[in-house]
């Protein structure tokens, strides 16, 4: 049978047109899965849990008036159903979508074992960017004040009552690293990490920015997931980001603290010191990694689709529209009402 000289060319093109077609659709699976989990946790934790609590405590007996800082809740008990929400509305998506998924806990959320310095310098590093990434978000609230909108972050109500200081504590510090960890740098990331190391760190630091539903947080998380991302990639374990996590979160809440008891000008003085440390330290990382060529040297992803083309892929899903959708309409509501 006659064969042109350039068949065999033309049959290696459209093998790699039929290869990244493929690819693109096998992107387009895992980030839709992965975004409709995050979803289904921003649906349990804001919606159908606090129900099931509510509609629990009336059953029980408490008096809920529906009114006040609390929603004519105890104190102690709206923290605890916080606290609650929190780790069942983040914690189930994740455990049912490696069940599903079938992948083993050891893949889904490694925890392989760090040095004590290897921990340092990373956590060092993030601590750094996150800090750093408030910058910017500041900026973008400014500008939402300057034309007419609410630039401030909603916040939690709050007594001196010392059980809620803990409970508020505990849903600050403790319970957000360890469960927004698992979803975003376990499921997300995790589960993207085969389209290529740097497609995942930004797949799911934009996950993580959308999932906190207001434009000023969005461009903290956003940034601060990268750094998440970077060091969980890096280390080839979750408990660096969740260190991470809990330090940017503690400082934060460390800071509201002693402005609630001492005054704006001590939380100020504390602020910067804290400020200085957390530089300081982040730039002595940052000095090591560099020195260590572990800043920007990766393994290559070995997928067949341009960067572009991936994030492209990513994006086109109805899990990702989903997922924008909310956090534009949640973004509005605090942009308009505060």
């Amino acid at each position: 049978m006659y064969q042109s000289p350039g068949a065999p060319y033309q049959n290696d093109y459209y093998r790699r047109l039929l290869a990244q077609r493929q690819e693109r659709t096998e992107i387009r699976k895992a980030t839709n899965r992965t975004a409709w989990t995050v979803f289904i946790g921003i649906l349990l934790m804001v919606r159908i849990l606090p129900a099931i609590g509510l509609n629990y405590l009336q059953v029980s007996g408490v008096t809920i008036t529906g009114q006040g800082d609390f929603k004519g809740i105890p104190p102690v008990l709206y923290y605890l159903l916080i606290c609650v929400d929190y780790v069942l509305g983040l914690a189930i998506p994740a455990l049912l979508y490696f069940l599903i998924q079938g992948i083993p806990l050891t893949q889904g959320l490694p925890f392989p074992k760090l040095s004590v310095s290897e921990t340092a310098i990373y956590v060092a590093f993030g601590c750094m960017v996150c800090l750093l990434a408030n910058y910017p978000a500041d900026f973008v609230a400014v500008q939402l004040e300057k034309h007419g909108f609410n630039g401030d972050v909603p916040d939690m109500p709050l007594n001196n009552d010392p059980r809620v200081l803990v409970l508020y504590g505990l849903a600050v510090i403790v319970i957000p690293p360890i469960v927004e960890e698992m979803l975003f740098r376990g499921v997300v990331l995790q589960s993207l990490k085969r389209f290529g190391d740097g497609f995942a760190i930004v797949v799911s630091a934009l996950f993580f920015g959308l999932y906190h539903g207001n434009l000023i947080q969005i461009v903290f998380a956003f940034l601060s997931g990268l750094a998440l991302g970077f060091v969980v990639v890096r280390t080839g374990s979750l408990l660096p980001s969740i260190l991470i996590h809990c330090i940017n979160n503690g400082v934060s809440f460390a800071v509201e603290m002693v402005e609630r008891f001492y005054g704006t000008a001590t939380a100020n003085g504390v602020y910067l010191i804290l400020i200085v440390t957390v530089i300081a330290l982040g730039l002595i990382s940052l000095y090591i990694l560099g020195q260590r060529r572990l800043l920007f040297t990766g393994k290559k992803s070995g997928t067949l689709l341009s960067p572009s083309g991936r994030i492209g892929a990513a994006v086109t899903n109805p899990g990702f529209w989903l997922l924008t959708a909310y956090a534009a309409y949640a973004s509005v509501q605090v942009m308009l009402n505060g």
